[in-house]
């Protein structure tokens, strides 16, 4: 278990971030973070900064730099310093003035640099580090952070977002900075994050695969345990794979109806409940309970969705329970102003985490026609069983 730090002393400005979770501890598999770096304009250029002598020297990180001597550079430290050294760990360091800021570490990525030189691994993590970090609207939010070793890999239930994954290297001339959407992308969006479409002056640029997608599962290899990605098409570095907490009101939370959910026709013998075994937001859940005689698709569906936005992301929550399914997918279908049309996203078996909860975000057509329109949740199933289908946090942003 590593404990991350109580946070800056001093006067540092990363002590707002720390203010709103001093106690944040990691699992040792992921680590937790409060995001809310501003920007950063790639290291190598930096005057004063050097990857070659330890941060604690006069050498690796001198009161001449221009990070020691504006508020923005010493957030900048603040956040490396963080990213780099191990809990427990510091650097004091004056400005031009003489006024004196200590750093606390916390992620310990790159423990070596306190007191020597750092390898390209190093450099690499601590690249991915920071763009995780990056808030451009300067907000503090807590993320959960998966990796290979020294990151490590583990879901934690609060953090359900997948937004997105990180990688490059700050430190080259000119510095590689790339990020891919993540599976929540688009969902539950955070002002200054990837995915707001008004950030503004964000360090990184999005990957775009042959096909044209900007999505992780099209340009990056999944770890095994779903839980991130390993590497992203040929750009170097070492990826950093970034989860969120909900941070809307879901339209649907099912804590005291089913919100007009209904079965369609020709699905299955189902039944529906509320359910507090497994719940996301709140503490129920709505439970479709399927006895398949065989294969076919269940399909729960809400008619005429109140809230629905054309133009914005639908996002269900699902979670099976069972063997012999083989796709999950929610939809939206336009109403006849549209001629029904289908717009859908999913998962394979084999792409889910199984019995646990896996978001599907789907892009409603800015034309959509709500009058008469359907959204909703279809599992096919490819053979006889029981099957449980759990949804939750439905939203609409």
């Amino acid at each position: 278990m590593i404990a991350l730090g109580s946070g800056c002393t001093g006067n540092v400005e990363l002590e707002d971030a720390e203010s709103a979770s001093d106690k944040s501890v990691s699992s040792q598999n992921g680590l937790t973070a409060i995001n809310g770096l501003t920007a950063i304009n790639g290291l190598s250029a930096i005057n004063g900064l050097s990857a070659l002598n330890g941060l604690s020297s006069t050498q690796g990180l001198s009161s001449d730099s221009s990070l020691m001597n504006s508020s923005s550079g010493r957030n900048t430290v603040a956040y490396l310093v963080r990213c780099a050294l191990p809990s427990g760990h510091s650097i004091t360091k004056k400005d031009k003035s003489g006024n004196s800021y200590t750093f606390s570490g916390a992620l310990g990525l790159a423990p070596g640099w306190e007191n020597g030189a750092t390898t390209q691994q190093d450099r690499y993590w601590i690249s991915s580090c920071l763009m995780a970090h990056i808030n451009t609207s300067g907000q503090h939010i807590p993320i959960w952070l998966d990796g290979l070793s020294p990151v490590g890999w583990g879901r934690n239930a609060t953090y359900p977002i997948q937004e997105g994954t990180f990688v490059g290297d700050l430190f080259a001339s000119p510095p590689i900075a790339r990020y891919c959407g993540g599976r929540g992308y688009g969902s539950n969006i955070v002002a200054g994050r990837i995915g707001d479409t008004s950030q503004q002056g964000e360090p990184y640029s999005v990957i775009v695969g042959n096909s044209g997608s900007t999505r992780c599962d099209d340009n990056c290899a999944r770890d095994p345990s779903g839980d991130g990605y390993t590497s992203c098409l040929s750009i170097p570095g070492q990826a950093i794979t970034v989860w969120r907490q909900l941070s809307v009101t879901p339209n649907f939370s099912f804590e005291s109806n089913m919100g007009g959910f209904t079965l369609a026709s020709g699905s299955p013998p189902t039944q529906l409940s509320l359910s507090t075994d497994k719940h996301l937001d709140g503490s129920r859940s709505l439970l479709a309970t399927i006895n398949a005689s065989g294969g076919g698709n269940l399909n729960l569906q809400l008619w005429n969705p109140p809230g629905i936005k054309p133009g914005k992301n639908m996002t269900f929550f699902v979670n099976v329970i069972g063997s012999g399914w083989n796709y999950v997918q929610a939809y939206a279908q336009d109403g006849p102003g549209k001629n029904y049309r289908w717009t859908n996203s999913g998962y394979n078996n084999n792409q889910v985490i199984p019995g646990e909860w896996n978001s599907i975000v789907v892009a409603i057509p800015s034309d959509f026609s709500a009058s008469g329109s359907n959204v909703g949740v279809q599992l096919n199933v490819s053979k006889a069983g029981t099957y449980k289908l759990y949804i939750d946090a439905v939203t609409f942003n």
